[in-house]
């Protein structure tokens, strides 16, 4: 019993005090409701805000991506337009300026006013990272870009400056590294006066066929002395030592080629001379003539050349009568 009573006795204490909080509330109800259901509801506004960030985030991103990889600025552009002020609108600047300055350092040798403008374009993107972002990675790589569109237009000052806001930002080691060493060279009064004449120059072709013209030679070094020593009398006896050499191979090709032709001529000529003397008849052979030839034994050519002098050349019955003469003494 005793437990049953401390129990009731709790229940009572307890509602006792839940009555007395509630007729304190009791005029502060309304307000403590509207306040718990704007409390509901801006959670629910932050759920569908935060995923709307999200989801313009992951979009943003995308399209970054895709314009960097294609190389279209104005896919660039337009995340800068549509997404202000935020890490994506800075990015794409920064990518739209190096897109820009590649394409201006290009046409330098092709058209002066269109790098130009290239190259103002991308030096605008930049400073619109600039001014989007204060990420250390953003303004660094901003300024670095800066720095090498001055460069390229031959401001050395601007150049300069630009390296020590790289150097300022701390992105990184390499980067502080790399800016350094170019300030040291752009210090050189050698390196300025060649990035101050490469500014002023204009190698723009006057025919957009024609390929791009050359920087002019004053300031190139003279021509070393590439006279030769001189050869021509010694190429002289070398030419009457060829020239010799070729007569007398000429001389003794036809030397060659006229003893064949007299041995062919004599040849023929004793064939000839062996013909007329079997067709000669023994009687009209003189008889001077054979002794003579018995006393003195002329020549071969001597003997062709008497033997066709005296010789004539029997007709058809002439022969046919020598014939018959020649064959009688034997029938008798």
């Amino acid at each position: 019993m005793n437990s049953e009573r401390r129990h009731e006795l709790q229940e009572n204490e307890l509602a006792s005090a839940l009555d007395k909080i509630n007729k304190k509330i009791d005029p502060y109800s309304k307000p403590i409701a509207a306040a718990v259901a704007a409390g509901f509801i801006g959670l629910l506004g932050w759920g569908f805000y935060s995923s709307t960030q999200s989801e313009k985030r992951s979009d943003a991103t995308y399209q970054l991506i895709e314009g960097s990889i294609r190389g279209d600025s104005e896919i660039l552009a337009a995340v800068a337009a549509s997404y202000p002020n935020t890490p994506m609108a800075a990015w794409s600047r920064v990518y739209q300026g190096s897109q820009k300055m590649g394409a201006g350092m290009n046409a330098l040798f092709n058209s002066r006013d269109e790098a130009e403008e290239l190259l103002g374009e991308a030096a605008t993107a930049y400073k619109e990272a600039i001014s989007l972002s204060k990420d250390t990675l953003i303004l660094s790589r901003a300024h670095f870009g800066l720095a090498r569109i001055a460069e390229s237009l031959g401001n050395t000052d601007e150049a300069i400056a630009s390296y020590e806001a790289v150097m300022a930002a701390g992105e990184s080691d390499a980067m502080v590294t790399e800016a350094k060493n170019r300030i040291e060279i752009l210090s050189n009064p050698a390196a300025g006066e060649f990035l101050a004449w490469f500014g002023e120059q204009d190698f723009s072709p006057a025919d957009p066929s024609l390929p791009p013209s050359l920087p002019s030679d004053q300031m190139l070094p003279d021509l070393p002395d590439l006279e030769f020593p001189e050869i021509e009398a010694d190429m002289d006896e070398e030419e009457v030592t060829v020239e010799d050499g070729d007569s007398e191979e000429t001389i003794t090709e036809e030397t060659v080629t006229e003893e064949p032709a007299a041995e062919m001529n004599e040849e023929a000529a004793e064939t000839e001379a062996s013909t007329s003397a079997e067709d000669t008849p023994a009687e009209e052979t003189p008889a001077d003539d054979n002794a003579s030839s018995e006393t003195e034994t002329p020549s071969p050519e001597t003997t062709e050349a008497s033997t066709e002098e005296s010789a004539p050349e029997p007709s058809s019955g002439e022969e046919s009568g020598a014939g018959d003469e020649s064959l009688a003494p034997s029938n008798s």
